[in-house]
């Protein structure tokens, strides 16, 4: 008895206010059977039945009947003489066993449940952060999708915040992946402070979070100060290391059904507001909006068609002549590449240049220009005495490390030597990876090839480096050409670079010239050549030979 009290009372302490009511009638009614009504044993063993079945339906899983068990049986052995105690006791045994087994199957099955159930929570919850990782985050997704379908009235959706760590990158790879892994920690609590009722934070790969805001009236309102919160967390310090470190983060916001009819479009389109606040300059946050997905569309379409391009024979050189100030003869030329897309015409080298950068793209490109200009300075060669042919390299090609062995067999193939090529970067590019620069000029100048710096005065910090460019060449940037006739500031501006140059020994180009009073304040301040549309615009192969013949004749 005292054994079944005590067991019973144990599992009593476990359960929630209603089934613990349903215990206490359930010993009440025991009790009060055995007390007071006189059963003969066949109602008994019915009880003894019914009564441990009743607690397994209570408490599956629980070992409990087995001591109601007991407790029975103790009482009707107090009610009833020592003839029918044997009786009750072999009944009662036997009702006991089956109900012990009864209870422990159940309570391994409530065992295993139990288990699943947490293998379910931790398949759901993201390891580093603790949020809920990527598969909850489409699981509740698709739910809201569905439940909202249905539900939604005018003015009321459910949101998806989209949120790309801004800076992480760098941390990871400067300061190495455990401390990155504490960054994403740190954030992950920061996030989950967010967390309630109507918010819930996922964490679905690398440094990329969302929160799905759920179906309400002023959905919009509720994604916007939601956002604000989130940015105004993100951007406080973070102690990794014992310093302090700050990031910022890019938000995008795409509302159901508003700006979507399906879970995948809405996270394509989230990603789009996000890469828009990025692109307007990080640590802020975007609505989605229709000409996003407009722009998306040609980007990947001109992506995909700009690895094939120069296959295809829709890539091809403009050159630009380059004239001596004082003589006005055509002595150099840039090479700029056109594309020409079957579907969208000409497409700007700012757009399709900045997509070829993304990828290994740059690279074919480069050495497609490489090859193009060597052959076209042979036909140039031919009918005039130009110097060279100057090609524009950019910070990928810059940082490949082969790039100099692969120009010099591009060159060696199509027996051009070095100085008719003239390697162009702009001072934005050379200030990325400095030293790294510097060393790649230096083996170019070593095989022969003559050096330039292009929009000079655009990055400060390359003044500090100048003594130790190996260049030949300092170009003027257009910006300070612009004006150099009206403004007093710029034209002091292009007069010290000119002084610059010359006391370094370097030559001048100004570019961009477009009007005679330009030129004639670069003609009295020294400078020693141009280019521009007041002499020439960007011509193609066959009009450039034209103009060469005519110099030549």
């Amino acid at each position: 008895m005292l054994f079944a009290l005590t067991t019973g009372a144990s599992y009593f302490l476990e359960h929630p206010p209603h089934k613990k009511f349903l215990s206490i009638i359930s010993f009440i009614l025991i009790f009060a059977i055995g007390h007071l009504f006189p059963l003969d044993i066949e109602d008994i063993e019915e009880i003894y039945i019914g009564i441990p079945i009743l607690y397994l339906l209570i408490f599956p899983g629980s070992l409990w009947p087995i001591a109601v068990g007991f407790a029975i049986l103790t009482a009707y052995m107090h009610s009833v003489g020592i003839a029918e105690m044997f009786d009750i006791v072999e009944d009662g045994l036997e009702v006991i066993v089956i109900t012990t087994f009864a209870c422990v199957m159940s309570f391994y099955q409530q065992q295993t449940k139990r288990q699943m159930m947490q293998f379910r929570e931790e398949s759901y919850t993201d390891y580093l952060t603790g949020l809920s990782n990527r598969k909850k985050f489409q699981e509740f997704l698709y739910h809201q999708v569905d439940k909202t379908k249905h539900i939604a009235k005018a003015g009321e959706g459910f949101a998806l915040i989209n949120i790309d760590l801004d800076g992480f990158k760098k941390i990871n790879d400067q300061l190495g992946h455990q401390v990155g892994d504490q960054l994403l920690k740190q954030v992950g609590r920061r996030l989950e402070s967010f967390t309630g009722k109507d918010y819930s934070a996922y964490r679905v790969g690398g440094d990329e979070f969302a929160f799905i805001i759920k179906s309400s009236k002023n959905i919009a309102n509720k994604a916007q100060s939601l956002s604000e919160s989130i940015l105004k967390q993100a951007t406080k310090p973070y102690e990794l290391t014992d310093k302090k470190y700050k990031i910022s983060a890019s938000i995008g916001i795409a509302i159901y059904p508003q700006d979507a009819f399906d879970a995948e479009s809405l996270v394509v389109r989230a990603d789009l507001a996000m890469y828009k606040a990025k692109a307007e300059g990080k640590g802020r946050y975007s609505f989605y909006q229709q000409k996003l997905t407009e722009k998306t569309i040609r980007y990947r379409e001109l992506e995909a068609d700009l690895k094939l391009a120069a296959q295809r024979d829709q890539l091809s050189l403009y050159y630009q002549p380059k004239v001596d100030i004082q003589t006005g003869k055509i002595f150099s030329a840039e090479a700029l590449l056109r594309w020409h897309h079957p579907k969208y015409g000409h497409v700007s080298p700012f757009e399709f240049i900045k997509i070829a950068e993304e990828d290994d793209t740059i690279l074919d490109i480069g050495r497609w220009v490489a090859e193009q200009a060597c052959k076209d300075i042979h036909h140039f060669k031919a009918i005039s005495d130009i110097e060279n042919i100057a090609i524009n390299v950019s910070a990928r090609q810059l940082a490949d490390i082969d790039f100099v062995d692969k120009l010099k067999v591009i060159l060696a193939k199509q027996k051009c030597p070095p100085h008719w090529i003239e390697i162009e970067q702009t001072e934005s590019v050379l200030m990325q990876s400095t030293q790294d620069n510097i060393e790649v000029l230096k083996q170019l100048k070593e095989h022969g090839f003559s050096l330039s710096l292009d929009d000079f005065g655009t990055s400060y910090s390359s003044l500090s480096q100048l003594g130790n460019l190996p260049i030949d060449i300092l170009k003027i940037d257009k910006r300070f050409v612009d004006h150099c006739d009206t403004n007093n500031k710029d034209h002091m501006i292009v007069r010290t670079i000119i002084q610059l140059a010359q006391n370094l020994g370097l030559r001048t180009i100004a570019e961009g010239v477009e009007t005679q009073p330009q030129l004639e304040v670069l003609k009295s301040e020294g400078c020693a050549s141009y280019q521009g549309y007041l002499f020439s615009k960007p011509l193609p192969t066959d009009e450039f030979e034209v103009l060469l013949k005519v110099q030549t004749d």
